[in-house]
């Protein structure tokens, strides 16, 4: 069985498409408000921001790569195709599912709904284990064998130290036990959890959306996972702290020390840019 990795890229990119002060080429912010966000060309002759994902994950041993895409976006498979016919996607292979919208709904049902529309789309996906992750962040290429190097579902907690404290409480905060296991995901901490956090917690970790999972343990959980009740999804953290409650010591927790470079708004562009710059030579 190769080893797998969904890339969630459904979603509506809202946040970058919002205004921003900072000085940034005009061309980059055109992509910005037209594109999906891990399209936006980044890199050295305006190689997209998803090739250095995809690079990474083939260089730390992944396979097959699934992209969940929204139906309305008709470039990024356009174009990973059309490289894909050139042998130009890291020795990868590619597929392609969509998130479908529901009637009467304006943006997608969340990464819960992502993951279970795409496993309908390719069943050989729901037996054994897969990496799931975020499109809009760069893993360093260790964390994809570190995902497969344990038969139980694992998630990656990063060190938060190099982060602002801004960026911190913005990211779901990783608690784990003595032995290693998610005991829970703290999305988004209010003022009062952030206290307790910094008071209890001597190292911080944090979460961003990166998970290795046994399809079999994990689909029930993604099914029965309650819409929010504000925003209308189904959230991959949801559906992760079900599966944990239910059966604890389901899930471990490794400890990564790298800073992830997270692309969500125009102002990351700048950040993004130097990250490339040390780490590619771009």
């Amino acid at each position: 069985m190769p080893k797998r990795l969904m890339i969630l890229a459904a979603g509506m990119s809202s946040r970058m498409k919002k205004e921003t002060t900072q000085l940034i080429d005009r061309q980059l912010i055109n992509q910005a408000n037209n594109l999906p966000k891990c399209m936006i060309g980044l890199g050295k002759g305006g190689r997209p921001f998803l090739d250095y994902l995809l690079m990474n994950a083939a260089a730390g041993g992944i396979e097959e790569v699934l992209l969940i895409l929204n139906p309305k976006d008709d470039h990024t498979q356009n174009f990973y195709e059309k490289h894909q016919e050139n042998g130009h996607v890291f020795g990868l292979k590619m597929l392609f599912a969509r998130q479908h919208i529901p009637v009467g709904s304006q943006k997608p049902m969340g990464t819960s709904d992502a993951i279970l529309q795409a496993l309908a789309q390719f069943p050989a996906w729901k037996a054994g284990k897969f990496i799931v992750c975020n499109s809009d962040n760069i893993y360093p290429s260790k964390v994809f064998r570190l995902l497969y190097g344990s038969p139980q579902n694992t998630m990656i907690a990063f060190n938060s130290i190099g982060y602002s404290e801004e960026r911190v409480r913005n990211c779901a905060i990783v608690h784990s036990n003595e032995a290693g296991f998610l005991v829970d995901l703290i999305e988004k901490p209010t003022d009062q959890e952030w206290q307790k956090i910094k008071a209890t917690m001597p190292k911080i970790a944090i979460s961003w959306n990166i998970f290795g999972l046994n399809a079999s343990e994990v689909i029930p959980f993604f099914e029965n996972t309650p819409l929010h009740p504000i925003r209308n999804e189904k959230e991959l953290p949801v559906s992760i702290r079900m599966l944990i409650q239910a059966q604890p010591s389901s899930m471990r927790a490794i400890w990564v020390d790298d800073v992830v470079p997270d692309l969500t708004a125009k102002a990351d562009i700048i950040d993004v840019q130097e990250f490339l710059t040390l780490n590619f030579n771009e």
